[in-house]
């Protein structure tokens, strides 16, 4: 794949990385989630399928200027590949992250961070599991996440202090926080978005 395509399907895929997460969004023993090892070609090759048809989508909108009133349908193993590359390239702070995509647009989600030289306490471990669960809203090609139970670890915690959390990793990179429940444009071409048992539904 061109540098090109590339750089555009992924910068579309940026605005949805933080259109759904807000840069970092229960129970452990609620959810089994499977740890990726390894197979980082595989995991590349799955995340630009929806990299490469975000980038089509755009392009399409632009040419034609309007929606093609269809619906694309991916897996949450794809969408949590594409996530996971996209982190990667944009955030060393998000060292992985998995998704469960249920009915009524519910997500639930596991994301281990690494803090290491972010300049925080001294009490703070240097990798952290992060479990969530929330519900995908909608509203006039605006999306955001609605966080109904959030973990550090095995340990509930208030939405307000994840997003001191991403004050002071914002203030570290010299970046804009974000919070977590902020709305989002969707990306170019892309009307809505709906998730099913396993996967992501997206109107375009």
């Amino acid at each position: 794949m061109d540098k090109k395509k590339k750089s555009s399907g992924l910068k579309a895929g940026s605005c949805l990385c933080l259109a759904l997460f807000s840069f970092l969004s229960v129970q452990a023993v609620l959810f089994a989630f499977p740890r990726t090892e390894g197979g980082q070609l595989q995991d590349l090759e799955t995340a630009l399928r929806v990299a490469n048809f975000l980038d089509e989508v755009e392009r399409y909108q632009r040419e034609n200027r309007g929606y093609q009133n269809k619906i694309a349908e991916f897996s949450e193993a794809e969408v949590s590949s594409f996530f996971r590359y996209i982190f990667s390239e944009e955030s060393p702070t998000v060292k992985t992250i998995e998704l469960k995509l249920l009915p009524a647009n519910k997500i639930e989600g596991w994301i281990l961070l690494n803090l290491k030289d972010q300049g925080l306490p001294s009490y703070f471990k240097e990798e952290i599991n992060l479990y969530f669960v929330a519900r995908l809203e909608t509203d006039r090609r605006r999306v955001r996440l609605d966080i109904d139970k959030l973990y550090f670890e095995t340990e509930p915690v208030h939405p307000a202090v994840v997003n001191s959390l991403i004050d002071l990793i914002a203030r570290s990179n010299g970046l804009e926080a974000q919070r977590l429940d902020s709305w989002y444009e969707l990306p170019a071409g892309i009307l809505d978005l709906k998730t099913a048992r396993g996967k992501l539904l997206v109107y375009y």
